[in-house]
């Protein structure tokens, strides 16, 4: 029978061992390829509609996502090393250089340490996404310094505050470093470091799984967020003790029995960490094909629809709301904490991907494509010192603001995100490709018929039009199929020119015998909509065009009261194709894609007249 307890002993009495073996593989790599490990793992027990294509098959091109996507690729590398591995190595009475990181990351901070594995987990998915070298260089060095670093350590934990409160969430932070340093960067040493890991830290961590509601004081120790990662942990090292371990946690009582059965559990809820949960969810359900974890998944995506804002967020003061009851709408002036954006919105993301992979519904795509645009695209940039997003304010004198302490937990989970966002593009099953997101990228797909290249041009969402290009064929045998989101009207596509009919929130399928240079033209009205924010508040709504969420720019004192005719009042702006304007009361308003704005103060929500 498992328990915590036995499997304490079991890596208790191979630690020693393995430490010994710690320096010998420090800075090692694999010999195979970590992307190929990746695509070539176990049979899943749980069924797959279609699958992801592994970092690398997808290359960004242009377009807004690749902008972002590379700014945070540069700010992530020039993170200093001796800098991020400072406390960890006091802890160790180890020789310390370089300054300290101050705010949440310190000894004495709100959860120090926490990010490093984030930081690790980031930068190999960088490296994987874009074959960049020195990102798996940065990768193997952070992973030696913090294991040396952490074996010399007699606690595993920097500061008594990661240890009291946070020590699952810190530990599954760690093992997810290890988990894609390994995976994705080669690192042996890494995968060395897991059962250590897991083994110091276990005998500070409740050994039941706790739920936690809203943002009571502690225990905060989220040990729910704990089966994803030890899932995979099981994976790598074949032992079957960590898959027990993840069953163990899952959060079941509270968490995936009634949302498997239907009932809405989400108000009063801690929103990101149950949200990041339902990806444990979906590694029990991949791993023991229990039918209960993909019905939760399903059933809690469902009931968070009335929870989001228009960018897609949730989640006012990290607190799922009461339904029918006006919360959201109250919110906007009682609150300027309305979605915790950076951890939000991968923890949302990588539900959609999930739900995507086992349904292969349209209607998923759709959600993640919002969700991305208005939320991880819409953050603001890091500055140099620890000054990251953390809460995006739709109230009436929005500011995109840093968070009041450096190096938060979103300065982890923004470098994980946006480096997903090749993920997010394509998906596919043994005889199609399913074109989820459009902009600019190539993809390319190996298999058995021969490898595939597409390539994507798009100026969308500013432009209505898409164009597909197929550069390498392979045998020419397989489909394509195009998400056509449910908004759009009067789409239109064309196969090299002629005509097929298609049908909004619905996967257009294009099945022929392909050759090189063939093309698909596809044509994505984006009709400017409003968005209520609640049931209780019908008029009090956002505008949309497309998956975009558009705002108001420098708005002044009363904006929020005063109706105005939305969308029919806003007139396109010939100087810019994605700014609208309108006279509210003899002023000029401006709107813009909420994802453009950087300091500028603005307003998501207006009185509809």
């Amino acid at each position: 029978m498992f328990s915590v307890t036995g499997l304490l002993d079991l890596a208790v009495s191979r630690r020693s061992v393995m430490e010994c073996s710690l320096c010998a593989t420090a800075g090692t790599a694999l010999g195979a390829s970590p992307v190929a490990w990746a695509a070539g793992r176990a049979q899943s027990a749980g069924t797959e509609a279609v699958h992801e294509f592994p970092y690398g098959a997808v290359t960004l091109t242009g377009g807004p996502i690749k902008a972002q996507f590379d700014r945070v690729h540069a700010h992530y590398l020039a993170l200093d090393n001796d800098r991020i591995l400072k406390v960890f190595r006091e802890n160790a009475g180890m020789p310390a250089p370089g300054p300290d990181m101050g705010g949440w990351y310190d000894k004495d901070g709100f959860v120090p340490g926490l990010t490093l594995g984030q930081y690790i987990s980031g930068l190999a998915r960088l490296g994987a996404a874009t074959g960049d070298t020195a990102c798996h260089a940065k990768v193997a060095a952070l992973v030696d310094g913090f294991g040396k670093a952490f074996v010399a350590a007699k606690n595993p934990y920097v500061g008594p505050k990661a240890q009291a409160q946070w020590a699952a969430y810190v530990m599954d932070k760690y093992v997810v470093g290890m988990i894609d340093a390994y995976r994705l960067s080669g690192v042996e040493q890494a995968k060395t470091l897991l059962p250590i890991i897991i083994a110091k830290c276990l005998p500070y961590i409740s050994p039941v799984s706790r739920d936690r509601i809203g943002k009571l004081d502690p225990p905060y120790d989220e040990t729910y967020v704990l089966p994803e990662n030890l899932f995979i942990v099981a994976d790598i090292t074949g032992d079957d003790q960590y898959r027990q371990l993840a069953k163990h946690y899952m959060l079941d009582t509270e968490w995936f029995d009634p949302l498997a059965a239907g009932q809405d559990v989400l108000p009063g809820k801690h929103a990101y960490s149950h949200t990041i949960a339902l990806s444990s969810g979906a590694q029990a359900y991949l791993h023991l094909g229990d039918e209960k974890y993909r019905k939760a998944l399903v059933n809690a995506y469902r009931f968070m629809e009335p929870q989001r804002f228009a960018s897609g967020g949730w989640g006012p003061e990290e607190q799922f709301v009461p339904l029918h009851q006006g919360k959201l709408a109250a919110s906007l002036t009682s609150s300027k904490a309305h979605f915790e954006t950076p951890c939000g919105s991968f923890a949302d993301l990588k539900l959609a991907r999930y739900l995507i992979r086992f349904t292969g519904e349209a209607h998923y795509g759709d959600g993640l494509e919002r969700t991305l645009y208005n939320t991880m695209l819409a953050a603001r940039m890091p500055d140099s010192d620890g000054g990251y997003p953390y809460y995006s304010d739709y109230g009436a004198a929005g500011e995109k603001r840093y968070y009041h302490q450096k190096w938060p937990c979103c300065s982890g989970t923004l470098v994980q995100g946006v480096a997903d966002y090749g993920l997010n593009a394509y998906f596919h099953d043994d005889a199609n490709v399913l074109v989820n997101l459009y902009t600019p990228s190539e993809l390319r797909w190996d298999r058995p018929g021969g490898a595939v290249e597409l390539v994507q041009e798009t100026d969308y969402p500013a432009a209505d039009s898409v164009r597909l290009t197929v550069r390498k064929p392979g045998d020419g045998r397989f489909g394509i199929k195009l998400r056509i989101p449910a908004w759009t009207k009067d789409a239109m596509l064309r196969v090299n020119g002629t005509s097929q009919p298609v049908t909004p929130g619905t996967l257009a399928a294009v099945t022929r015998t392909w050759k090189a240079g063939d093309v698909i033209e596809l044509t994505l009205p984006q009709p400017l909509r409003t968005l209520p924010i609640d049931d209780k508040n019908p008029k009090l709504a956002a505008v949309m065009r497309g998956p975009v969420m558009y705002v108001g720019i420098n708005p002044w004192v009363g904006i929020e009261t005063q109706p105005i005719a939305l969308p029919q009042a806003l007139e396109a702006m010939p100087e810019n194709p994605q700014a609208y304007r309108t006279d509210v009361g003899g002023r000029n308003l401006v709107f813009v894609p909420y994802f453009t704005v950087d300091t500028e103060r603005s307003a998501t929500y207006f009185k509809v007249a």
